[in-house]
């Protein structure tokens, strides 16, 4: 009888929770991974675009002058 019931145990419990542990720690990396990467891709994406606006020469702004209107 205790045989039976620590099998069971083992089988319906253990088992399955260590199975679940392993799959929630893989996904967890996966993610993890996922992040540090886009990280990566969104610092280099700023760097280049710093680079590159301080490369480019100034570029001369036409203004336009507005007037205000009264409603009578």
């Amino acid at each position: 009888m205790l045989i039976y019931f620590l099998y069971k145990v083992i089988f319906q419990v253990v088992v399955p929770v260590s199975k679940g542990v392993k799959s929630v720690r893989q996904n967890m990396e996966k993610m993890q991974k996922q992040q540090a990467e886009a990280v990566r891709n969104a610092h280099n994406t700023q760097s280049t675009t710093a680079n590159a606006s301080h490369k480019e020469a100034p570029v001369e702004a036409e203004y336009i002058e507005f007037e205000e209107v009264k409603k009578k």
